[in-house]
């Protein structure tokens, strides 16, 4: 009988714990070589030092050279190792490193290729290509036509090229809204806390801090609602209504602001003689902007907490002259409650204010 051999498996050797991988973002795109020749790197093998980047001193196979010259490349030579090797672009002599494999497999991409249609790309979108980001591949920098260092993708670029975009520099964008708001009498300060693209905060020359939508700044459209004198800087009142047709059986309640709550659902809100109006409550606000801007948020919130008792325009036609703002009985006691809130929450709702409505007074007659 045959003997059976029997393998014999060497205990493993515990490996040594592997280095930390350098960062990939710590090399630059381009590395010079000690033959002064410019090299360039794919993407995923930048993290390697520019001093293992030699001359690897073996024979190129005949069957290589038949590959890369079918592929527009000549190779130059052999470096780091047995694995990669440095090609010859025909079409700009620039060289790139890559595996054996990758000239085996695929088609090799040229460096010098990759970064002439880069500065190409750049130019055609007016800027000037400085160099590949460290941090991220996707992206680039540039300098613009102001002068300004900018970075950008790579796609954001090609579309501007193509003129699906345009581009604008951040910090020319700062001052021109610096330049608006003195023009105005007011100091930009910052972009909008809330995160809204379309609004900054600015500083009045009453020293007035101000959340303004930066078009109504550039045009003027705006008001100081400490100093303004306008209707957004007098006091005004959050008020519920409650409304009531008989003949079409309607219910409905009105959530609002308005400095003078009782004029706003007698002449305003167009209702029709039969309506019974009753105001159930009002909410004093030091200012009109305040009111608007809570009462904004109000609505938001009603929205999203009792949808369903949100009424569409065609509900009431006829009866209320605005196309939102209207709502079923469903969310009396979510509307109260959030009246609750902005109640506690801002602290001028307490503070005494001048009434909403003028009382006329009639002076005393005088009898001889």
């Amino acid at each position: 009988m045959p003997k059976t051999q029997t393998k014999r498996f060497a205990q493993a050797t515990p490996r040594a714990p592997r280095g930390a991988r350098p960062a990939v973002r710590g090399i630059p795109f381009e590395i010079v070589t000690g033959r002064q020749a410019r090299l360039y790197v794919p993407h995923r093998s930048r993290h390697v030092p520019a001093s293992a980047w030699t001359d690897f001193n073996r024979p190129v196979p005949q069957d290589w050279k038949v590959l890369a010259q079918a592929k527009g490349y000549r190779i130059h030579r052999r470096i780091r190792d047995r694995l990669h090797v440095a090609l010859e672009c025909y079409s700009c002599g620039s060289l790139t490193a890559h595996k054996a494999f990758t000239l085996r497999t695929a088609q090799p991409r040229c460096g010098g290729c990759a970064e002439t249609a880069m500065i190409a790309q750049a130019r055609a979108a007016g800027l000037i290509f400085l160099r590949r980001d460290t941090v991220d591949h996707q992206y680039a920098i540039y300098r613009a036509g102001c002068g300004h260092v900018l970075r950008r993708q790579f796609e954001i670029v090609a579309r501007v090229a193509a003129g699906l975009t345009d581009l604008r520099c951040e910090r020319c964008l700062i001052a021109r809204e610096g330049d608006e708001a003195r023009r105005q009498g007011w100091e930009r300060l910052r972009r909008d806390p809330d995160g809204n693209p379309n609004y900054r905060m600015y500083r009045h020359s009453c020293g007035q801090i101000q959340r303004v939508a930066r078009v109504n700044m550039a045009w003027g459209q705006c008001k100081c609602q400490r100093c303004g004198g306008a209707w957004n800087a007098r006091p005004s009142f959050i008020y519920l209504l409650r409304i009531e047709v008989p003949n079409r059986d309607l219910h409905l309640l009105k959530l609002g602001f308005s400095k003078h709550p009782i004029k706003r659902f007698r002449h305003q809100l167009g209702l029709p003689r039969g309506a019974r109006v009753d105001l159930v409550r009002t909410l004093p606000i030091a200012t009109g902007h305040d009111a608007c801007a809570l009462e904004t948020a109000a609505h938001a919130q009603l929205r999203q907490r009792v949808p369903e008792a949100v009424l569409a325009p065609d509900r009431y036609a006829g009866v209320v002259n605005t196309k939102s703002e209207v709502y079923g009985p469903a969310a009396y006691a979510e509307i109260l409650r959030l009246m609750d809130a902005i109640e506690a929450a801002h602290p001028m709702a307490h503070a005494p204010l001048p009434p909403a409505m003028p009382v006329r007074t009639h002076p005393p007659v005088r009898t001889a």
